[in-house]
């Protein structure tokens, strides 16, 4: 039985600012064995260093799970939660050798201290955790957090740098590692670490995204938009959270701002389109599913939200054009579902 709204879920350069350090506090996420946060700084810290980017919108494909979201009692409210993974991804369970645990140890005894303003015992702690366990990222980015709180920033950027080598996908690692460059004069290299925190954050948030854990995916979409809040790449992103998640008025929003500032992309308008028709915005999202096709005519995601929203007003003979281009495109499951809806909302005249 196809529900009254038939959506399938979907996983789905501008300029970025680096930011004063004292608004670095709340980009930091959680790292695999936990990462403190970069204390503020003072208003001499505002620096500002522009550079370009152009990232690649990824093509979002379309299983039948996502496909199934919107038939009846279904529902994605419930989400994975991991204190200590990163991004709140759900840990695996595995054996522990003794030198991790006790790597770890240290690094909790080291967040302990920092957080209450004893940066040197804190600082102790980490390098005991790195002895123990040299690949343990995450005690090399505390560490940096301490040096760069106790104003050592050479040592600081060393100990950032190495915990964006262990794990190159360590979007706070390489944040970090800019900052301290700012601090340092070295705006190039900055810039250079700008550029791959906001990569590893998009990579991270899609591969949450393309794995249903919708909640560490938006945390990682707005940890880019902290740094730039209008940076295209993670708003459409995060677009596609919200829609993922029901959140269609948000979704909206957020897509509005992208096809505006990217007016041929179609990804834009064709997120747009099912952030509308999740609000019963039939015609509107009919208009946004079209300028999505103008630009990518064979996207059969784009006919079929046509197609919906077409049914959904009563225009048979629009949704039936729609239904034969899935048809002609290989897409049967999608063909199927709006042969089903249309018969539903728009069906023939006896």
């Amino acid at each position: 039985m196809v529900s009254a709204n038939p959506l399938p879920r979907r996983a789905g350069a501008r300029r970025l600012n680096l930011l004063a350090a004292a608004a670095a506090a709340a980009l930091f996420a959680c790292a695999p064995a936990r990462a403190q946060q970069q204390p503020a700084n003072n208003a001499e810290d505002a620096y500002r260093s522009i550079l370009e980017h152009r990232m690649e919108m990824t093509k979002r494909s379309v299983d039948e799970t996502r496909r199934r979201r919107f038939e009846e009692g279904k529902s994605d409210s419930a989400f994975p939660s991991d204190a200590g993974g990163r991004d709140g991804a759900p840990a695996v369970v595995r054996a522990v050798p003794p030198e991790e645990k006790k790597a770890l140890a240290h690094n909790e005894r080291g967040l302990a201290l920092f957080s209450k303003g004893k940066v040197e015992q804190a600082a102790a702690e980490y390098e005991e955790a790195i002895r123990a366990c040299p690949a343990l990222a995450a005690a090399h980015n505390n560490l940096g957090s301490a040096r760069f709180a106790a104003g050592r920033f050479a040592e600081a950027a060393a100990a950032f740098a190495r915990a964006a080598a262990l794990d190159p996908d360590y979007g706070q690692a390489h944040f970090n590692l800019a900052l301290a460059y700012v601090k340092l004069g070295r705006e190039r290299e900055a810039d250079a670490s700008l550029v791959a925190a906001a990569r590893a954050y998009i990579k991270s948030g899609e591969a949450h995204l393309r794995a249903g854990r919708l909640r560490a995916a938006e945390e990682s979409f707005r940890a880019v938009l902290r740094v730039d809040p209008e940076y295209a790449p993670a708003l459409l992103r995060l677009g596609l959270v919200c829609n993922a998640g029901r959140r269609y008025e948000e979704g909206a929003a957020l897509l509005r701002r992208v096809a505006e500032r990217r007016p041929a992309d179609p990804d834009a308008h064709e997120a747009l389109a099912e952030s509308l028709y999740g609000q019963r915005k039939y015609e509107e999202a009919a208009t946004a599913a079209d300028r999505a096709l103008k630009l990518s005519p064979d996207a059969p995601f784009s006919h079929y939200l046509a197609g919906l929203s077409r049914a959904a007003l009563g225009q048979r003979d629009a949704a039936l054009r729609h239904l034969s281009r899935l048809q002609q495109l290989g897409a049967p499951d999608f063909a199927q579902l709006l042969s089903d809806f249309i018969e539903k909302k728009a069906p023939a005249k006896q």
